[in-house]
């Protein structure tokens, strides 16, 4: 199976093709081109300045049977190696202007993961070595597998051959130039005729069209020539696709700025509507940007458009930043009242840095801890050290300083089976009604959650929570109607549980 490549040529039009290549860091490739029978051929070219490393090197002919071999290496290892023998060569001559060549090849021998697809001919053995130490060079400025004996002078008659051919060569090259160029006039003299005509059958009017609507804009008009219009900066024939290429680029130019009139009315109708809003703005330390299509608002990325649906953006922006002003008032009014009450605990000797352990996703190991303010809220803890990154509710909670009527609690349990056990840290002199009520919440959730909770055995469940903390009044147990003295409803005559008396 042949395969065609593009080769190169001499300068007067022989198949030729380059030894080329070299090492770069970690690896590198190169080609090399041998004779029919894998001897090293004669350069016809070889470059001594410009680019060399890892370029051309040697330019060689090529012909019928020769051979190509090409070679990588990687990291100082032969990676792979392709040997190709050129079937036939094909050269051709453009217009007397330029060669252009090709090369049909079949492959050979292929090299890779250390060895050949099948043993290669011994005569081309040299000419694959160079390759792969050209392969290896680093940044090879040289050719490595060439003839470079010195070359036979030629006899007078071989000189005066050559000189015939070369003449006979230019001769021909040149009627192919000058047939070219005479083709390009006639081209040249029929398009000019078909552009006037097509002038005055009606082009011209519709360019002058253009150049009325071009004036309107401000924008440079078409210059127009008898076979040709001039338009920025090229020069064009008379044609339809020409004149129509015109015409959209002003329909284009017409539609933009309509497009930038109406944007512009637009944002003279909502920038006052947006303005109003600016004493909003002002207030929270907010920058506003107007630009031509949209409204920023302070460090927001994206801007609001200049419609009801942005300036409902908009207005949603500022109330959401108002909202967060207010919450930071308020988060620092509380943390200025809570500096206060902890200065106040400490000068009381109140308790300081109470660290309880938390974990409720497991079943072992489990606690938990809760400071409760007298008006039954929780008090947030004001730092946790998590042993594990990714739980970020399992660790020792800490609460710098505990304040004046603040209950604090403790609860915890070492696997399911085990009984629960409930601590009080700290209690004040009197609890309110509300720390009770609290104390009891949290009492149910721990039941509800543990209730008929097995261990690992599969057998024991988890005991119940009983009274908890044992803070609460216990409730009144309701009374027997049996045993219910109603006497005094009638007059004490009477008692239900007993005999008359």
């Amino acid at each position: 199976m042949t395969t065609k490549i593009t080769i190169d040529t001499t300068k007067r039009g022989f198949p030729a093709m380059w030894e080329s290549g070299g090492g770069m860091t970690s690896g590198g490739s190169a080609t090399i081109i041998t004779g029919r029978n894998g001897e090293p051929r004669r350069p016809i070219y070889m470059p001594r300045g410009g680019h060399l490393a890892c370029g051309n090197h040697a330019l060689i002919g090529v012909d019928k049977g020769f051979h190509v071999v090409t070679a990588s290496v990687r990291r100082g290892e032969r990676e792979s190696a392709t040997i190709r023998r050129i079937v036939a060569t094909s050269v051709k001559d453009v217009n007397g202007e330029k060669f252009e060549a090709t090369a049909e090849v079949e492959v050979l021998n292929t090299f890779s993961r250390g060895e050949w697809d099948k043993p290669i001919d011994e005569k081309l053995a040299p000419a694959v070595e160079a390759a792969f130490r050209k392969s290896g060079s680093y940044h090879c400025r040289s050719a490595y597998f060439i003839d470079s004996s010195e070359k036979p002078a030629a006899s007078e008659g071989d000189q005066k051959r050559k000189a015939e051919e070369m003449r006979r060569q230019d001769e021909e090259r040149a009627k192919l130039r000058q047939a070219k160029a005479d083709a390009d006039a006639r081209a040249k003299a029929e398009a000019e005729s078909a552009s006037k005509a097509a002038k005055d059958a009606g082009l011209g009017v519709r360019l002058e069209a253009v150049n009325a609507r071009l004036t309107a804009l401000g924008r440079e008009v078409v210059e127009l020539g008898e076979v040709s219009f001039k338009w920025s900066w090229q020069t064009q024939l008379y044609s339809e696709e020409n004149v129509a290429r015109v015409e959209r680029h002003v329909e284009q130019s017409e539609a933009e700025i309509a497009e930038k009139q109406r944007r512009q009315a637009t944002r003279d109708a909502f920038q006052p509507k947006f303005e109003a809003l600016k004493p909003r703005t002002e207030a929270l330390g907010l920058t506003v940007e107007f630009g031509e299509e949209s409204v920023r608002l302070g460090d927001y990325y994206y801007g609001d458009t200049y419609s009801e649906d942005g300036l409902a953006k908009f207005e949603a922006k500022i109330v959401q930043k108002e909202q967060e002003a207010v919450e930071a008032r308020r988060r620092a009014d509380a943390e200025a009242k809570q500096a206060v009450l902890e200065a106040e605990a400490a000068a009381m000797g109140l308790p300081q840095n109470v660290e309880i352990w938390k974990r409720r996703g497991g079943s072992t190991d489990a606690g938990d801890g809760w400071v409760i303010r007298p008006d039954g809220s929780l008090r947030e803890r004001d730092e946790i050290d998590c042993p594990r990154p990714r739980y970020s509710e399992e660790g020792t909670q800490r609460w710098r300083q505990i304040c004046r009527g603040e209950l604090v609690i403790k609860w915890s349990k070492a696997y399911t089976a085990a009984p629960h056990e409930f601590t009080v840290v700290h209690r004040p002199e009197t609890l309110t009604p509300a720390q009770e009520r609290t104390v009891r919440l949290i009492q149910e959730e721990l039941a509800e959650q543990w209730d008929g909770r097995r261990g690992m055995s599969g057998v024991s469940t988890s005991p119940p929570v009983g009274n908890g903390w044992g803070l609460n009044s216990p409730k009144p147990k309701p009374t027997d109607p049996g045993k219910l003295d109603l006497s005094s409803l009638f007059g004490g005559a009477a008692r239900v549980s007993g005999k008359p008396q």
